[in-house]
């Protein structure tokens, strides 16, 4: 009897084993099931945090790269992100604007308010905008709110993207292009209206001929006025295709020696006629082989302009220098960033301060009485800039009233 009693124990011990090893087995089944689930969770929520973090970088980096301003604002108008344009045009820091309020960090009532009226009223909107601060333009503003999954208890959106165009030197191009279109047609009506009255007081007045005497030499000079002016104007909208289409010139290397007496050969009856001394000076290094980069033609006709403006606003008996040296960019000349100088000197009646900044806009004038009296078109200096600025070169003019003026052009040299 002891004996089966210990039978029955032992098989019991043996199924109580059995059974204990199989829940143990199982328990251990489980528990690798969940790290291999918890493992592809974490897996998975790395995955879309990666995702996430790579998906606001590319973001970021569109923004970055674009022009245009471009700033997010939440639905209390915190700015909570802005691109490097919207730096650039506010002139601000990221650390010291992130998170403030948007009237704080660009003071401007038109651009806080319009964006407070996508916020409020979840409408998109477009406008133009002058911003005075830090300094002025003219931008065009598109606003659009960042609509929110349910409607909100307040009404308001959860924010809004603004985007900031600046338009003013589009304005600035435009403002120009009409200017330039009055100007021009108010310089071609004012000959050809005068050879008109002119040959209609001949037609009246058939056989006078102290009449034609007196028309003929006014006709025949509006007529070459009016032929300049389109010629210039023609010149210049040449120029200015090749600035805008990116048009190279047809560069090459010449000496500039040469090219400087031959316009002073054809500028020397005009300054006998005026009785003005023409000074041509040549630095030790340029007194010949002054090779340069650039269009013969062109650049002759750049300081023959210079030279006959220098002449006509000297008074009689005055002087007009022209000069060549170099401006070396390394020792010895011998950079190939050196440039060289054509400096034209005039002792005439110089240009008023407040006028040197617009010297080069075309038909600007200082006086246009004299100027149109002299036969000027107004467009020789706008010329002159055009010419040399495409031929890599710069042009800068100093000048002191009632003491002359001295225009310098700086050349690629060779």
């Amino acid at each position: 009897m002891f004996e089966l009693t210990s039978l029955a124990g032992a098989a019991a011990a043996l199924v109580f084993l059995f059974l204990w090893r199989r829940e143990k087995r199982r328990s251990e089944e489980r528990e690798e099931t969940l790290l291999a689930e918890k493992e592809r969770l974490i897996n998975w929520l790395e995955a879309e945090l990666s995702g996430q973090e790579r998906a606001r970088r590319e973001m970021e980096e569109v923004f970055a790269s674009l022009q245009d301003a471009v700033f997010l604002v939440d639905g209390d108008a915190h700015l909570r992100f802005l691109n490097a344009a919207a730096l650039q045009m506010f002139e601000v820091r990221v650390e010291d604007v992130l998170g403030a309020q948007l009237l704080e960090a660009f003071p401007s009532f038109g651009l806080e308010s319009a964006v407070r009226a996508a916020l409020e009223g979840e409408k998109s909107s477009a406008q133009e905008l002058t911003l005075h601060a830090p300094r002025l333009r003219e931008v065009l503003l598109r606003v659009s709110p960042v609509r929110r999954s349910a409607p909100s208890l307040d009404g308001k959106s959860s924010g809004a993207v603004v985007i900031l165009q600046d338009l003013t030197e589009l304005r600035r191009l435009e403002r120009m292009r009409r200017d330039f279109v009055a100007n021009a047609s108010h310089e071609l009506r004012t000959p050809v209206a005068n050879i008109r009255a002119m040959a209609e007081t001949l037609i009246e007045a058939p056989g006078d001929e102290k009449l034609a005497a007196r028309f003929y030499p006014q006709m025949i000079s509006e007529a070459e006025r009016l032929s300049r002016l389109v010629s210039d104007l023609l010149d210049l909208a040449r120029l200015e295709s090749q600035s805008e289409d990116e048009i190279p010139p047809s560069l090459q290397q010449f000496d500039l020696v040469p090219l400087i007496n031959e316009v002073v050969s054809q500028s020397k009856y005009k300054a006998i006629e005026r009785q003005i001394e023409i000074k041509c000076t040549f630095a030790p290094d340029c007194e010949r082989d002054v090779w340069i980069v650039g269009e013969a033609a062109a650049l002759e006709q750049v300081v023959f302009n210079l030279l006959d403006n220098a002449l006509s606003y000297t008074p009689t008996g005055g002087t007009v220098g022209l000069c060549i040296e170099r401006e070396a960019g390394g020792q010895n000349g011998s950079s190939l960033g050196d440039r060289v100088l054509v400096r034209v000197r005039d002792s005439g009646i110089g240009i008023p301060p407040k006028d040197l900044p617009r010297i080069f806009e075309r038909f600007y004038r200082v006086d246009k009485a004299r100027s149109r009296s002299q036969g000027g078109t107004g467009l020789g200096l706008a010329i002159v800039k055009h010419i040399v600025e495409n031929q890599g070169g710069s042009v800068t003019v100093e000048s002191v009233e009632n003491q002359g003026s001295t225009f310098t052009i700086a050349l690629p040299s060779a």
